[in-house]
């Protein structure tokens, strides 16, 4: 997509839970492009494991992706940004590390630690110019959280919007993370959810209270 609108684009396979490989990717991207002003941190995986069945197998490869790839990858670009005077850098968190949904043990941790990761990377960056914001999707339409019929049915019940989201809707929230008009905005989380994050628990419109005008404060 890049190439067919005229820019260029290079591709660097390598493991982001190995510090060494980390650098070698940026400094194949400063080779190519003469500095680096942006990263957006996405590498990731999921896992939809109960916690009694996560074996430590599943856990560390989550984790190495989706946590440790990504505080790796953030390091080693900030060290090169703040040698040409800043940059931003966007991490990819997740609903899922803000709610305790099941069988998101592993997945949940890593996406609430990246966000953590965000705010720590922000307050200690932001003044020498590198502006570090979060993403965090709901459920987005990608091969990464296809979902079947039935489950697909039942997320779009609890997502205020009525339907799934857009891979065109992050990026557009990474756009203004990245541009020049995000110079003040620094340690931000932004869900791009379609208010999933924000409902609580509903009922029908059809459903009737209690009583009329009751209301039951508990202490």
């Amino acid at each position: 997509m890049i190439e067919s609108r005229g820019g260029t684009a290079i591709a660097h396979q390598c493991d982001i839970a190995d510090p060494a490989q980390c650098n070698a990717q940026v400094e194949e991207a400063i080779t190519c492009f003469g500095r680096l002003d942006i990263l957006v941190n996405s590498a990731g995986v999921s896992l939809h494991r109960l916690a009694l069945d996560t074996t430590i197998e599943d856990w560390t490869r989550v984790l190495n992706i989706n946590l440790t790839g990504s505080f790796l990858t953030a390091q080693a670009a900030a060290n090169v940004m703040l040698k040409h005077g800043g940059g931003r850098i966007i991490q990819i968190g997740s609903i899922s590390g803000q709610r305790g949904n099941m069988g998101g043990i592993a997945y949940g941790a890593s996406k609430a630690a990246v966000m953590h990761i965000c705010k720590v990377l922000a307050t200690e960056l932001s003044g020498q110019g590198i502006m570090v914001n979060a993403i965090a999707p709901g459920p987005i339409e990608t091969g990464l959280s296809s979902h079947g019929p039935s489950r697909k049915q039942k997320y779009q019940e609890r997502i205020p919007v009525g339907k799934y989201g857009s891979t065109d809707a992050v990026a557009n929230a990474a756009l203004f993370f990245a541009s020049d008009e995000c110079e003040w905005t620094t340690g931000t989380i932004l869900n791009v959810d379609g208010g999933y994050g924000a409902q609580g628990v509903s009922y029908d419109p059809g459903d009737q209270p209690l009583a009329e005008g009751f209301v039951i404060n508990y202490f």
